[in-house]
């Protein structure tokens, strides 16, 4: 029996779902996973007319390659997730889902809408400033990394880099949808040389979005250039020297 009163979506959105709504969730990369967040309560009909609980929330289909979850029976509150293919082609998708009252019992009836969803490969966007630095060898050059998550969902962010022999360096961070996070990550070269190196930033989930940056770590070996570099890089003496530390690489500079 199709239902006459409403849920309350909380996730990825705030909204309204009544039955036979098309609601218009937003964009996630290939291979992303959307979580779908459902209040369980009503407070106005039902059996006597002060609401009840929905128990159920379910995914009705999902495309081939895609995957999904029901929610948990009786989970406050109800949460399905979508998983698209992670070669699923830019477009736009329908998903059917049913928010379930089992058996009737509270006589709220079923509450059934579509989820429309886009798939991107534009959903990641990432900065690094600045793209150069010269430090001492085997001292770490610090960059900023600013990332961008586009899309409508929440998603792990893996950091890392390419081009520097014997650095092998990741980081991970958790970047809500539709928000920018900056993080700083470093890059150490152990060989007096300019590298020619990329940061790259990958969702952790999902190998298609992904993006990379070019960056420039000059690493030097001479005691002054390590002082210069002092500035920009991480300290290597203990932080009680660190003021005398970074006054050495301020002088330097002037040499």
């Amino acid at each position: 029996m199709a239902s006459v009163f409403s849920a309350q979506m909380l996730e990825p959105l705030t909204q309204e779902i009544h039955n036979g709504d098309r609601i218009f969730l937003g964009k996630m990369g290939p291979g992303q996973t959307m979580p779908i967040t459902i209040h369980n309560e009503v407070y106005s009909g039902g059996m006597h007319g002060i609401g009840g609980n929905y128990d159920l929330a379910t995914v009705d289909y999902v495309p081939d390659g895609w995957t999904s979850r029901n929610s948990l029976l009786y989970g406050k509150p109800l949460q399905v997730t979508i998983t698209s293919a992670r070669d699923a082609p830019e477009g736009k998708y329908s998903i059917p889902i049913t928010i379930r009252d089992e058996r009737d019992e509270e006589q709220l009836g079923n509450v059934s809408f579509i989820a429309e969803m886009e798939i991107s490969n534009d959903v990641l966007g990432m900065g690094v400033s600045p793209n150069s630095r010269r430090v001492g060898l085997g001292q770490p050059a610090v960059f900023e990394v600013t990332i961008n998550n586009k899309g409508s969902t929440g998603d792990l962010f893996v950091v890392s880099s390419e081009g520097v022999p014997k650095w092998s360096f990741t980081k991970t961070i958790y970047v809500a949808g539709g928000s920018t996070k900056t993080i700083l990550y470093e890059v150490a070269g152990f060989e007096e040389e300019e590298y020619a190196a990329k940061i790259l930033v990958q969702s952790a989930n999902a190998p298609a979005v992904r993006k990379e940056a070019g960056i420039t770590v000059r690493a030097v070996p001479d005691v002054l250039s390590d002082y210069k570099a002092t500035i920009n890089g991480a300290l290597l003496f203990p932080i009680f020297e660190a003021p005398v530390y970074a006054l050495v690489g301020l002088i330097s500079n002037l040499w």
